[in-house]
């Protein structure tokens, strides 16, 4: 009997060990591993399909993963190359300017706007502050630390391309693989946790509602956002829209504000700048259209798959963006939604309340 326990224990050290070594030798690709686990998630059910059609999982899992390429891997990078050449000719306009322009003359353009004008005597303890030198100091040192940073960004490009490049064969390696032996990789987990199959099933449906919700409720509505943003921007006339749209993908998971945070910004200065006719429509527009997705589509879709309170999952997808990157829109709502899950779990079978 000792001789058994030790046994047992040894063997479990060695899995442990060999575990954490794996999961160490795999972090380097988390980012797009995890990537491939979510996407193919969401789209098993098309692989389910197409494989009924071709009889075949590898062929499905082959043209699913052609289609990922094709439709999701070629657009986004072609927008990334346009936001990046949008971002270095913003940057460059923006050093040009500063060069060109005394601060005294950029002060003056300020106070010539018809609004600030209107109430440049109520705005006269702030424009002090801003014509002392302090002031002057701070922006400077401020705007050589940006261009900094943006040159440290774009002498790194060429490296940071070819790790996309290798991410990019590497999701789609993994989400190849993922659609084809997945189910055979989820059977084998299930057979090696010891858990009653009830509650193993309520765990990973859990994850599964989770990472549509916030396929659909989040990524999907930014987007809808985004594209929304960059039809009004183009109307409008503001420059570098699709850099804009962009920043509002990503502003659209930053609550309180979301989008708005950038449209709004830049229907005030439609308004100001470009017409009154411009300003007016953008504002409605972002207030119609844009926000409508924030206020009411995004919390309606991300309440039928996420079953915790509103403000755990505001502080579980700010925090999973803070630690985790982009991912973490889905890591943190999936920790907390399956520690809901684990503790629902033990008030039934622990405690013996029925929940």
């Amino acid at each position: 009997m000792e001789r058994e326990s030790i046994y047992l224990y040894f063997f479990l050290a060695l899995v442990i060990f060999f575990i954490f070594a794996s999961v160490f030798m795999l972090l380097p690709f988390a980012v797009p591993i995890l990537w491939a686990i979510v996407i193919g998630t969401v789209l098993y059910p098309v692989h389910r399909y197409i494989q009924r059609i071709f009889r075949s999982g590898t062929i499905s899992a082959f043209v699913m993963t052609f289609l990922v390429f094709l439709f999701m891997v070629v657009p986004l990078s072609v927008v990334s190359v346009l936001v990046l050449q949008q971002l270095m000719e913003a940057t460059r306009g923006l050093i040009v300017y500063f060069q060109s322009h005394s601060y005294r003359e950029l002060l003056e353009t300020i106070q010539s706007q018809p609004f600030i004008k209107h109430y440049v005597d109520r705005l006269s303890p702030l424009l002090g502050f801003v014509e002392r030198e302090e002031f002057r100091r701070l922006m400077a040192e401020s705007l050589n630390q940006l261009l900094r940073f943006l040159g440290d960004k774009l002498g790194q490009l060429a490296f940071l391309a070819g790790k996309n490049i290798f991410y990019i064969f590497v999701f789609l390696i993994t989400f190849f693989f993922i659609l084809r032996d997945g189910p055979g990789i989820l059977v084998r987990i299930e057979r090696l946790i010891p858990m009653n199959r009830e509650d193993l099933e309520d765990i990973l449906g859990t994850v599964y509602r989770t990472v549509l919700a916030v396929v659909y409720g989040s990524v999907g509505t930014a987007l809808l956002q985004a594209i929304l943003g960059f039809v009004a921007y183009s109307i409008v006339g503001i420059k570098f829209a699709l850099l804009w749209s962009v920043l509002t993908f990503f502003s659209a998971f930053i609550p309180p504000f979301g989008a708005s945070a950038v449209w709004f910004p830049l229907a005030v200065y439609s308004f100001f700048s470009i017409g009154t006719w411009q300003g007016i429509f953008l504002g409605l527009w972002g207030t119609l259209l844009i926000s409508t997705m924030d206020n009411f589509v995004r919390p309606l879709i991300i309440k039928q798959g996420v079953r915790i309170p509103y403000v755990v999952l505001f502080f579980a997808t700010i925090g999973g963006l803070l630690k985790f990157g982009f991912i973490g829109l889905f890591l943190g709502p999936i920790i907390f939604t399956t520690l809901f899950a684990l503790f629902k779990i033990y008030e039934r079978r622990i405690l013996g309340q029925d929940t």
